[in-house]
C-alpha cells in the first residue's frame, strides 16, 4: 500500500511538472513584422554599373502572417507554418530617364520548434523554418514624360528613351535556424520574437520566367540575419 501511495505522489509530481514546463494544447495564427538584412554586396555593385544608388546595408522591412499548433503527443513540439516576404527598392533620375531596380525575396515555410515554459508568463522556443520561395530583381528604365498621362506616350515610338522592364527570378529554398521568445500577454493574447539566420538555395535565375541567364551574380540572395515579431490570437491550455 505505502508502495502505491508512493508510485502515485510521484506521476502526480510529474504531471505538475509537465503541466508547468509545457502546454498541453495551443493554437493561434497572427501577423508578423520583420527585419531582414540580407547581404547587398555583390547586388550593389551591379547597381553602380548601372548608376543607381545602393540599397541600404542596415536591412529591410518585412511582413507575413503565421499560424502555429502546439502538439501534446510528444513533449514541446510545435509545427507551424509562415508567409513571409519583403521588397526593397533604388531609384536615379536623369534629364530625360529614371532607373529603378526592386529587390524581393517571399517564401512559404513550415515550421517546427520545441517550447518550454519560464513562468507562467513566457516561454522559450528553439528550432527552425523550411520553406520554398522565390527571389526577384526587377530592373525598369523609362523616360521621364511617362510620368505625365499622355496616350501617345504609351501607344506610339514618340519617345528616345522608351520603357523597358526586365524581371529576373529563381525559386528560392530556404532553411531558417531560429530562437525565441514569447510572452502570453492575456489569456488569449500572445507574443513572440525570434532571431535567425536566413539561408537559401536558388535554382538558376530566368528573364521573365522563360530565359535562362548565365553568369548571374551568385553572390545576389536574400540571405542574411533577421529577427521577427507574431502577435498572435489564439487557444492556449496550460
Amino acid at each position: 500500500m505505502k508502495k502505491l501511495v508512493v508510485v502515485l505522489f510521484l506521476v502526480l509530481i510529474y504531471s505538475n511538472s509537465y503541466s508547468q514546463m509545457f502546454n498541453k494544447f495551443s493554437i493561434a495564427a497572427g501577423p508578423v513584422f520583420g527585419w531582414n538584412v540580407p547581404s547587398m554586396t555583390d547586388l550593389n555593385a551591379e547597381l553602380t554599373k548601372a548608376g543607381l544608388p545602393e540599397f541600404s546595408k542596415s536591412g529591410v522591412f518585412a511582413t507575413g502572417g503565421s499560424v502555429f499548433l502546439d502538439l501534446p503527443v510528444v513533449k514541446g513540439l510545435r509545427v507551424g507554418y509562415t508567409g513571409y516576404g519583403f521588397t526593397t527598392n533604388s531609384s536615379s533620375t536623369y534629364s530625360t530617364n529614371s532607373k529603378l531596380a526592386e529587390f524581393s525575396f517571399s517564401t512559404n515555410a513550415v515550421s517546427i520548434e520545441f517550447t518550454k515554459k519560464l513562468g507562467k508568463t513566457f516561454d522559450y522556443t528553439f528550432g527552425g523554418m523550411f520553406g520554398v520561395g522565390s527571389t526577384n530583381l526587377k530592373l525598369v528604365n523609362y523616360a521621364n514624360s511617362y510620368k505625365e498621362w499622355n496616350i501617345n506616350h504609351y501607344l506610339t515610338d514618340t519617345n528616345s528613351s522608351g520603357h523597358n522592364t526586365l524581371t529576373f527570378k529563381n525559386t528560392s529554398y530556404s532553411i531558417v535556424p531560429q530562437a525565441g521568445i514569447g510572452l502570453h500577454a492575456t489569456k488569449f493574447l500572445y507574443f513572440k520574437l525570434d532571431a535567425g539566420y536566413l539561408l537559401t538555395i536558388n535554382s538558376k535565375w530566368k528573364l521573365d520566367e522563360l530565359i535562362e541567364v548565365n553568369n548571374f551574380p551568385s553572390g545576389i540572395k536574400a540571405d542574411g540575419f533577421m529577427v521577427k515579431l507574431g502577435v498572435f490570437v489564439g487557444l492556449f491550455v496550460d
